[in-house]
């Protein structure tokens, strides 16, 4: 549920930003940080949940 919240933006938003940008280089980390971001608090949610239930 955490993930879905911090997903990619839509292929609409990453044509809107290279066009505004054009730059590959902006629109892929637009595209990628979301996504890492959504895996690093998923896990470091699951640490804590582990730590906290033991």
């Amino acid at each position: 549920m955490i993930f879905s919240l911090l997903h990619n933006p839509c292929s609409t938003t990453l044509f809107t930003i290279y066009k505004e940008t054009k730059s590959w280089k902006w629109t892929i980390v637009s595209a990628l940080l979301p996504i890492v971001m959504g895996f690093v608090l998923c896990f470091f949610v699951a640490q804590v949940y582990r730590i906290i239930t033991g």
